[in-house]
This record gives C-alpha cells, structure tokens and sequence, in this order.
C-alpha cells in the first residue's frame, strides 16, 4: 500500500501527460501530489529537507537559468543570420551526401544541442539535410538522430539533476554515461548506415564520424568534466571532418561572416574550458560561479545580441518562451527531489522484484518520451532506479547512467519533437499525419532497441 501512494506523484504527472496537458502542469501536480504525500504518509523531520534543500535547491536556480539562456542564445544566433551562415558552409563543402549527413548527425546537430539544449539542434541539421538531397522523412529522422549527445545537452542539466538525485558525483556520472553511450552510439550509426545506403568508403566515414564524436566526448569527460564534454566531443568531429572537406575541396570557403557567427560558440567553449581549469587551480566562491555553465551562456548571449538590432525584442520573446519550459523542468525537480528525501523512491524500489533492474531503462526512456527531456525523466524516476539498484545489489552508478543514456536517446522519440523535425523538412506547407507517423514509428524502435541493449548490459555486466 505504501509503494502504491508513492507512485502517485508520477502517475499524476504521467496521466496529465498522456490527456495532452502541458509539461509544465503535469510536472507543478506532481510536485504538489508529493508535498501533500509527505504530510499524509510520509512524514519527514523538517531539519532533513531543510539540509538537503540547502544542497538541492541551488542546482534548480542553475538549471533554469541554463535552459533560460540556453533558449536566448538560440534564437539570438537565428535572428542574427548564425545558423544560415554555418549550413551553407556545410552544403558548399561536403564532398558527399553520406559524409555530409555524418558531419551534421554526428558534428552539427550534437555540438547545437551541446551549447543551447531543448532540441535545437534538429531545427540546425534538418534544414542542411534537405539541401544535401535527403528527402523530407530522412531528413526529419537523421535531424531526430542526431541528438545522441542529449546527456551533455545544454551543458548537461539533466545528468546534472540525476547525480544530486542519485548521490552521485556529477563527473563521475558523466564519465559512465559516456562509456555506456558507446551503445546508442552504435545503434544510431547502424541506423543512418541503414537509411543512407552509402557506399563502403562512406560507410566508414560515417562509422569514423561516430567513434570520434564517442571518444571524444568520453576524453573530454575523463579530463576536462561533463559540462563541457559534448561541446568538446562534436567540436572535434566538426574539426576533423572539416579539415578533410576542406583539403578535398581545396578551398576553405571561410569568411568573416562566418567567423563572426561562429564567435559566440567558441567564446563560450574556450571561456568555460579555462575557467574550469581556473577553479579547479584557485578554488573560490567567485571563480565557482565564473566556471558555471549559466555565466559562460549569458557571455555567449551578450556576444550574440551585439549583431541582431532587435535584441531586446528577441531575449524577451525567448524568455517569455522559457517560462512555462523553466516552470515545468523546476517543477520536476522538486518532485523527484521530495521523493528521494522523504523516501518515496526508496518505498517504490523496494516493492519492485530485483531483476526489474534489466527493465530500468525503459523507465527513464518512457519518461524522455513523455516529458520530452532527459531532465524530466531523470527527476521522475532517478530515485526510484537508485531504489532498485540497491535492492537488486548492483551498484547505483552504472544503473542512473544507462538510464541517462537511453532517457537521452529516447527523447527523440517525444511527439513534438517528432512533429517539430517533420515540419522543418518541409516548412512551406502543414505537416502531413503520414510523414509524422513514419518519423515516429522508427524514432520509437531507435529508442526501443537502445532500451533493450542497455538493460541487457546492466543485467549481466552491471
């Protein structure tokens, strides 16, 4: 009975969900279904929330402002002509439409998703997929693909949220999901080897594409952290492959324009790279805050703004945009944070079998797809996966992060995202109910798939 109360501050967000309410009032009933679960069922000394509030609550501040300039400098970037500047330079130089598509699902779309969050990066690389002669459901699905960097998107919010939920050090966490995301790597791979039918020399280019982003970002986790890991994993693939586009082309085709577009991008990475390195040398309350990925964010904003004339207009509209997002991601926070600490997670854990470890996964998957973020699944369900680790005797550490894993890729899958990657491919006319339907069948068995070889990883080598 005590397990059955606990689940109801996720089956009340879930349910509001699934009858197509708001992310942000499914997540505000479940935070208030838990608050009124703690003075009904689970009481808790107050002295305990208050300590761990202390802790907790910070990280909420952070993540908001986070997914707050991680939106402005979205569209700051559009509306100064950014975005238009860099697909172009990626049509001009591609010397292949199988290497091109491995660039932008491999480089383009993770480094765009790494630096701004909330599924930019399909609105970037389905655009440059069209002009690479892909047709309208193979750009969406590609766009959709790309987001295998989700874990470190918007400089890592959602992995941010599962290691304070789990007790886990961030880095730590982060480290494990990008050895575990050898295995989404793999499956997305496959899948665009599947859809772009290249020839044998593409095929590896494309299979290289992928294990660079992977080891890229599992270097930078290993030395540098999990902020910036992604950046630094998609960064190189963009590099590297450019380099090669540039030299088979024997022409750069770098312009100031392009240079300038390209600036607040690099600002942002070189400042938050060094000013990690500054704290990790001189640890203090000010260069903590100089290192935090909200500073170097809203740098990258001022940076942006100084080409788009009408600035103001534009951060007020993506902050008016942020709000029901920053309300909804805040919301699921506190939820999954009242849950671990008055014990509901705990009580559900314990009630599950033991081997319901290998299903883990899925767990996180079906919340990505609901909430459409890897933070809100983490924040429903993060307590209850660290539960059933323990119950099941396996460590919480390789259980969170497969869950990480396969929440990220399956965020794919949400909805609107699937509807938002159909439209891109096609923004002259309505999106067509079949196109959508075939995006979101096979975004689902992406996800599916993902889920599966994860929990059959945790199973037997957890």
């Amino acid at each position: 009975m005590i397990a059955v109360l606990a689940l109801t501050p996720i089956l009340v967000a879930v349910a509001l969900l699934l009858f197509k309410q708001s992310s942000w009032i499914a997540a505000l009933a479940g935070a208030v279904a838990a608050a009124i679960l703690v003075a009904v069922a689970f009481p808790t000394p107050t002295s305990a929330l208050v300590e761990s509030g202390i802790d907790y609550f910070p990280l909420i501040l952070e993540v908001a402002l986070i997914l707050l300039f991680g939106m402005m400098l979205a569209r700051l970037l559009e509306s100064a002509g950014s975005m238009a500047q860099i697909s172009s330079w990626v049509e001009s130089r591609s010397p292949s439409r199988s290497l091109g598509v491995a660039l932008v699902v491999f480089g383009l779309v993770p480094f765009a998703e790494s630096v701004t969050g909330f599924g930019i990066g399909v609105t970037i690389g389905v655009p440059v997929l069209r002009h690479l002669a892909c047709s309208l459901r193979q750009s969406a699905i590609l766009g959709l693909l790309g987001l295998i960097a989700v874990p470190w998107g918007a400089l890592g919010p959602g992995t941010t949220v599962a290691a304070a939920l789990a007790g886990l050090d961030v880095d730590e966490l982060g480290l494990t999901t990008a050895w575990l995301n050898a295995i989404p790597v793999i499956v997305v791979t496959v899948a665009v080897v599947a859809i772009m039918r290249p020839s044998p020399a593409s095929a590896l280019g494309i299979v290289g594409a992928a294990a660079l982003m992977w080891a890229g970002i599992l270097a930078a986790s290993s030395v540098i952290g999990m902020a910036p890991a992604g950046i630094v994993g998609s960064l190189l693939v963009i590099i590297v492959m450019g380099v090669v586009f540039i030299l088979r082309q024997r022409s750069a085709g770098l312009t100031r324009n392009l240079g300038l577009a390209v600036l607040p991008y690099g600002c942002l990475t070189v400042g938050l790279l060094l000013a990690r390195w500054l704290h990790a040398t001189l640890p203090s309350v000010a260069t903590q805050i100089i290192a935090s990925p909200p500073f170097w964010l809203a740098v990258a904003c001022l940076i942006a703004s100084l080409r788009v004339p009408g600035r103001r207009g534009v951060m007020v509209s993506a902050a008016r945009s942020w709000v029901p997002i920053g309300v909804g991601t805040a919301a699921f926070m506190l939820m999954g944070w009242i849950m671990t600490t008055t014990g509901m997670s705990e009580a559900i854990g314990a009630a599950l079998p033991a081997g319901l470890v290998l299903l883990t996964p899925w767990l996180n998957s079906a919340g990505a797809v609901l909430t459409g973020s890897n933070t809100g699944a983490n924040s429903m369900f993060t307590g209850t996966l660290t539960a059933v680790a323990g119950s099941s005797h396996v460590a919480a550490l390789p259980v969170v992060a497969a869950g990480n894993a396969a929440g990220s890729l399956a965020a794919l899958a949400a909805p609107p995202r699937v509807a938002m990657a159909v439209q891109m491919a096609d923004p002259g006319s309505p999106a067509s109910a079949r196109d959508v339907s075939w995006v979101q069948g096979r975004a689902l068995a992406v996800a599916g798939i993902d889920a599966l070889l994860l929990g059959l990883w945790i199973q037997f080598f957890a």
